[in-house]
């Protein structure tokens, strides 16, 4: 087996795991939400024992429920150390380490002298050594000797240095071998090359002595016995006094203080664990039933429960997010952005299912906040600002004049509910952060609506207008290679459009689509009436089946072009079915004129392949094309005309079945003849012939 058909094996193993079922794909993915809201809801009340941690700040307030005293273990172990320390100088000679001191550096001098004296390196190195009797490496005392003027302070100050730290402890007789051994571990760490290092470290191993008569064993017994007479050092707290306050960093007398009140018992219960998953559990069965009672096409649509619980999980991990940091600052629970669910739900689906889905965001809310309840009020307020402040959002700029306005709501809510707990300056900052999650959402919105159309498969009035525009680069193609086409699809989108109004479809759906619909001639642009030069037919010299062929290609070539340039489905469908299986009418005659009769030429060869139209606005578009074609070859156009072609061209389409599946009823067909005839008589109305100006003779 190749790593192709391996790659393909593991690819059926995982689709394998995924229903096929729309509506069970959308039952596994809200469980998914479920498990995972369900994580975040018992991180939250799970047992912890750390509720003050050292360094960090306290998350409440603490008052002393009684009289009590605590060691300070910080304050007791500097004591001691000072302590320590006195004592230890009290076994030291100080004189010993000014006159080794000061040996080193008459050493150091003598060095440099000889260093400037005649003869060679090792010659000179071998009698300073002689001459001061010192056990010290030959490699040393030359680094000593040929050092540079720049090097020779910091070999000096490193040498004082490491005899001075040594020496400022007792040294003994006992003990000379591990202080020499110190020496040499400090002097691996300083910022020296390795020679000059070497150098300093036998220089005061060299001038180190004794500092002490005493041993060490009686030195260490004396300086324990001091050391262990220190009392430790209390902290004394009374009933009532507060030991630490909110925000304040949590030290370790703190933290003792708190552990011997008995305030670091565990934070939630197991028994809150399971409640609120229980209570999750059951807003999960509510919307469960919510929507396969109310709205069971979203039910069975796995790719907007998709989106909704996308849009509902951000909502979610921004309120964990929220709740963390409300725990040191309560006015990050202003941040919660709940607003953003009822807001893009809205502009995706309808107000029903955003009002529910913000109401059970709401629920969530308290249980995140731990049941603040002025949080929770605002968020639950910002949230249903959000769903029912916002109208029809045609425009981006709709969707910007609805963002002001609940901003400015969430602001005033956020004020209002602070100024029950607060003082003036956490109001005003509550409001500007109401102000800030308003424009916040607005924004979010906007950005991730692409996103989520894409998701769901739902195409919003913003991007069908977005469509309508000849700055769309498809159209932009459409206007340079096929101007006629795109004329033709300005009025038939015109004709659909007046449609669509009259029988309650969608207006704008059937205008993009329309303009789009023949997209497909872009191909073969001259092979179309509309865009033939004068005097041009690129079909003269091809067979009637071959022309149809050239025809019928433009429906499939327009759905390749739609794909390729990411136009919405809904548009793809009408382009695909705006022909639905009609029959191409002109070439089949010429067939029938050119060959034997009917016998022998076969119908279906002259056929669109694309389907029947399956809605409503594609219906219209079919209709608005065909008749708007048909009334350019009308002489002298005139109501009647107009409203005869319209009747017999619905009939037609009737006939041939091509509307059997488009839910069309003969009301709407009988209004939507109405509006083409309207539309079409004041587009071909008679013009009022100007008589021509004759210049008379005289007359200038």
């Amino acid at each position: 087996m190749d790593d192709r058909e391996g790659l393909k094996g593991h690819i059926s193993w995982y689709r394998s795991l995924i229903p096929h079922s729309g509506e069970k794909r959308a039952l596994l993915i809200s469980l998914a939400l479920l498990v995972v809201i369900l994580a975040m809801l018992i991180l939250e009340y799970v047992p912890r024992v750390a509720r003050f941690e050292v360094g960090k700040p306290s998350t409440e307030t603490v008052i002393s429920s009684r009289d009590f005293s605590v060691v300070d273990e910080e304050a007791t172990q500097k004591a001691r150390d000072a302590e320590r320390r006195r004592n230890e100088n009290l076994f030291i000679n100080d004189g010993a380490m000014a006159e080794a001191v000061s040996e080193l550096g008459e050493f150091f001098d003598t060095a440099r002298t000889v260093s400037g004296q005649e003869g060679n390196l090792a010659g000179k190195a071998s009698a300073l050594l002689a001459q001061q009797d010192l056990n010290m490496s030959l490699d040393a005392v030359e680094t000593i000797l040929t050092v540079s003027e720049d090097d020779s302070p910091l070999l000096y100050a490193a040498a004082v240095d490491l005899l001075t730290m040594a020496m400022s402890e007792p040294v003994s007789y006992d003990n000379l071998a591990t202080k020499r051994s110190e020496v040499f571990q400090r002097a691996q760490t300083m910022p020296l090359d390795e020679d000059l290092k070497l150098a300093a470290k036998e220089l005061a191993v060299a001038f180190l002595t004794v500092n002490t008569p005493y041993s060490t064993a009686t030195i260490n017994r004396d300086i324990e016995v001091a050391v262990n007479a220190i009392e430790p050092v209390m902290a004394n707290y009374s009933v009532g006094q507060r030991i630490v306050d909110k925000g304040e960093i949590i030290t370790p007398i703190i933290l003792a203080s708190l552990s011997e009140v008995g305030a670091l018992s565990p934070v939630g219960s197991y028994q809150q664990v399971v409640g609120i998953s229980l209570l999750a559990l059951a807003l999960y069965v509510i919307a469960l039933v919510f929507f396969k009672r109310f709205r069971p096409d979203i039910a069975g649509n796995w790719r907007v429960v998709a989106m909704i619980c996308l849009v509902f999980l951000v909502f979610c991990v921004s309120c964990r997010i929220c709740s963390i940091f409300m725990d040191e600052n309560p006015l990050w629970g202003y941040l919660i952005p709940l607003a953003l669910v009822g807001l893009i739900l809205m502009i995706l689906l309808d107000q029903t299912v955003a009002l529910f889905m913000v109401v059970m965001g709401g629920v969530l809310t308290g249980l995140f906040v731990k049941g603040n309840i002025y949080i929770t009020i605002t968020a639950l307020m910002g949230g249903l600002a959000g769903t029912l402040l916002i109208r029809e959002v045609r425009k981006r700029g709709d969707l910007m004049r609805a963002a002001i306005e609940f901003s400015l709501f969430i602001a005033a809510v956020s004020m209002i509910t602070a100024s029950l707990i607060k003082d003036m300056h956490f109001i005003l900052l509550a409001g500007l952060l109401g102000l800030a999650n308003g424009v916040l959402t607005a924004i979010l919105t906007l950005g991730s609506l692409p996103v989520l159309e894409r998701i769901a498969g739902i195409t919003t009035p913003m991007h069908l207008l977005e469509l309508a525009s000849p700055d769309q680069p498809l159209m932009k193609e459409l206007v340079s290679k096929a101007p006629g086409t795109y004329s033709h699809g300005v009025i038939v989108g015109n004709l659909a459009n007046a449609a669509a109004l009259e029988i309650g479809a969608d207006a704008l759906l059937t205008r993009v689509g329309s303009y789009y619909h023949d997209i497909g001639k872009i191909k073969r642009s001259n092979f179309f009436v509309e865009n033939q030069p004068q005097g041009f037919d690129g079909h003269n010299k091809l067979k009637p089946n071959l022309s149809a062929l050239v025809i019928t290609a433009h429906v499939r070539e327009g759905v390749d072009l739609a794909r390729e340039y990411h136009l919405p489905q809904e548009v793809i469908d009408i382009i695909q079915q705006h022909h639905g299986t009609s029959l191409v009418r002109y070439f089949y005659a010429r067939a029938l004129e050119e060959g034997s009769g009917l016998d022998a030429v076969s119908e279906s060869r002259f056929r669109y392949p694309g389907e029947k139209p399956r809605s409503k606005e594609a219906a219209i578009v079919m209709l608005a094309d065909g008749i708007e074609a048909a009334a350019k070859a009308l002489e002298k156009p005139t109501p009647a005309k107009i409203e005869q072609l319209t009747h017999s061209l619905v009939e037609e389409r009737l006939a041939d079945g091509q509307l059997s599946e488009s839910n069309l009823t003969m009301g709407d067909l009988e209004r939507i003849n109405k509006a083409f005839v309207r539309i079409l008589s004041s587009m071909y109305h008679e013009r009022v012939e100007y008589p021509a100006l004759v210049k008379e003779e005289g007359i200038s």
